[in-house]
């Protein structure tokens, strides 16, 4: 099922450019996402969003630390209402890239009972931490609520019972991504573009 904001999804094809001068680095492959698309992507997103959840209350917006930082900081400067931001954090893996259990390391204190929620994280991959999460939020009996990703994954053996975000930047090809808040190893968080790293510096891709 196709929700309403994958419909103004971009689409990234599976073409790899060149690292940014001053980026370099013998881990990367290459760019995937400029840092210019990457800002005029997530306008558009705010705009969106604004425009379809109901704003006659203040939202709930819980961006998923760490990878989310510098996406929900983009976003939420371009947010014209009324919201409450908290901030919740999980973590499945280290410097390994395979999937394992889901540990709550910054659980939410705000009160989001009959509230709209905005979930916002980097990237959409198996969808095990967004589907943990919206599990333990409904615990605390929100009207509603809605995620957000920078980046959602097309993974070869992913199937139609995968989560599926209410707000998606990109849709990218299946490559391990790192910068622009996304790391490996704690690295390259600090990109201001999406890259690609090469086959050899990683193990198997997860969530």
């Amino acid at each position: 099922m196709t929700t309403e904001g994958e419909v103004h999804t971009r689409t990234i094809p599976d073409r790899i450019q060149p690292t940014p001068a001053g980026w370099e680095s013998p881990e990367l492959k290459g760019m995937l996402i400029s840092a210019s698309e990457i800002q005029s992507r997530v306008r558009e997103l705010a705009d969106q969003i604004q425009s379809q959840l109901p704003m006659d209350k203040p939202i709930v917006i819980l961006p998923v630390l760490s990878g989310s930082f510098l996406f929900a900081a983009d976003l939420v400067r371009h947010w014209r209402f009324a919201c409450e931001l908290d901030f919740i954090g999980l973590s499945s893996y280290g410097a390994s890239t395979q999937p394992g259990l889901i540990d709550w390391t910054h659980k939410i204190k705000t009160d989001i009972k009959d509230k709209h929620v905005l979930v916002i994280d980097d990237i959409l991959d198996t969808g095990q931490t967004l589907d943990e999460v919206k599990k333990e939020l409904s615990k605390h009996h929100p009207t509603a609520i809605h995620t957000c990703v920078l980046l959602n994954k097309t993974l070869k053996t992913s199937g139609s019972t995968r989560f599926q975000a209410d707000y998606t930047g990109f849709k990218i090809p299946d490559h391990f991504v790192v910068g622009y808040g996304l790391d490996f190893a704690l690295k390259f968080r600090q990109l201001p573009f999406v890259g690609v790293l090469l086959p050899n510096s990683h193990g198997t891709d997860a969530d």
